[in-house]
């Protein structure tokens, strides 16, 4: 069944963490990542938790973002675009403890 599903486009989802360290810098971050990311375009903010609890692991930041994009093509094509090249230095320099995972979802 697995097999078939990815023969159909797959959505994928980008699933970033960390804690913010410097605010201001972190707004500055905000303010130009919501278009280079084409969020309501071809992005969708599905989880923005400042308070995510960690269960396992260790490391994990306190911040959790959960983006959805049509396909793991169109995610690289974003994240790795100019525009966003640009300002996720911002979100690296504001923040501390962070790890960012592309994953495709089902159909």
């Amino acid at each position: 069944m697995l097999q078939c599903a990815k023969l159909a486009a797959m959505s994928a989802y980008l699933i970033v963490n960390y804690d913010v360290d410097n605010p201001e810098l972190y707004t500055e971050y905000q303010g130009g990542a919501g278009s280079a990311l084409r969020i309501g375009v071809e992005c969708e903010v599905l989880v923005l938790d400042p308070e995510s609890e960690q269960l396992e692991g260790e490391g994990a930041g306190q911040q959790t973002v959960v983006l959805k994009f049509e396909s793991l093509e169109k995610a690289k094509e974003i994240y790795n675009s100019g525009e966003y090249q640009a300002i996720v230095g911002k979100r690296h320099a504001a923040t501390s403890n962070h790890f960012a995972v592309l994953v495709n979802g089902f159909g």
